[in-house]
């Protein structure tokens, strides 16, 4: 059988078109700049997805939420409050299998393990959700604000019994679930063991507060990300038709 080799003389035989170096750098300052705006968006979500995480610790791990100076505190417990299982609250299940041959082209996220690995034409689950690792990377919790596809390497909250989604999420980031690894070659999390854990469930109008100030922040969270899409789909669009010439610069 005959093959044709490019051999490293052929290849620095070929020609391209590459525009002077002054154009080089005009063109780079110009995508640099989109590159600065998506990094820009990049650390506001960070720092917002922070003040609520510190929102949470300061109410539901600290205990100093509002009205807390007035409310009786037994054992642990404020009045209104319960210490409970997870799963009084929660319902962690495993995802779905979805062979790499069987997705179809779409716009429904695929999530795993370490969050998304893809899309699909079809979700298995309504947004919006929390997925965490089951298989190979623990302790990863993502909140998912559409409908979605969980994959059997992640366990998704089937049912949100007593808590919200927002709330579940910073409940199980808190919770350290790599301490829960059942494998032994694989880390694999025990969804069983989890399910045990006693947790606190906060009050309905705690639930209700922390939730009102958390969706906002995760509103403009989402709308970041948007951005920051329509961001980098320009600069790829852009990079072609600059370096060809196409567009002046």
């Amino acid at each position: 059988m005959n093959h044709t080799h490019l051999s490293q003389e052929k290849l620095l035989s070929l020609d391209f078109d590459v525009p002077p170096v002054a154009e080089q750098t005009r063109i780079a300052d110009i995508l640099s700049t989109y590159d600065n705006l998506i990094e820009n968006n990049l650390r506001r979500m960070a720092l917002l997805e922070a003040s609520a995480r510190l929102l949470y610790r300061e109410w539901f791990v600290r205990l100093r939420f509002p009205g807390y100076e007035h409310t009786p505190i037994v054992d642990g417990v404020p009045q209104g409050w319960e210490r409970a299982p997870l799963e009084s609250a929660l319902v962690l299940q495993r995802g779905f299998d979805l062979p790499t041959q069987d997705r179809k082209e779409g716009d429904v996220p695929i999530y795993g393990s370490t969050g998304i690995l893809g899309y699909h034409d079809k979700a298995k689950a309504v947004g919006p959700g929390v997925v965490t690792g089951r298989s190979g990377t623990l302790g990863e919790v993502q909140y998912v604000a559409e409908d979605y596809w969980p994959l059997n390497t992640a366990l998704w909250v089937k049912e949100f019994k007593r808590v919200t989604p927002l709330f579940a999420l910073f409940l199980l980031r808190e919770m350290d679930l790599k301490q829960f690894n059942g494998g032994s070659s694989v880390p694999t999390l025990d969804r069983k063991s989890v399910h045990r854990v006693e947790i606190l469930i906060p009050s309905a109008l705690m639930l209700r507060s922390f939730d009102e100030f958390v969706s906002d922040v995760f509103t403009q969270i989402k709308n970041l990300n948007v951005q920051n899409q329509k961001l980098r789909a320009a600069r790829d669009l852009l990079l072609p038709r600059l370096m060809s010439g196409e567009l002046a610069v």
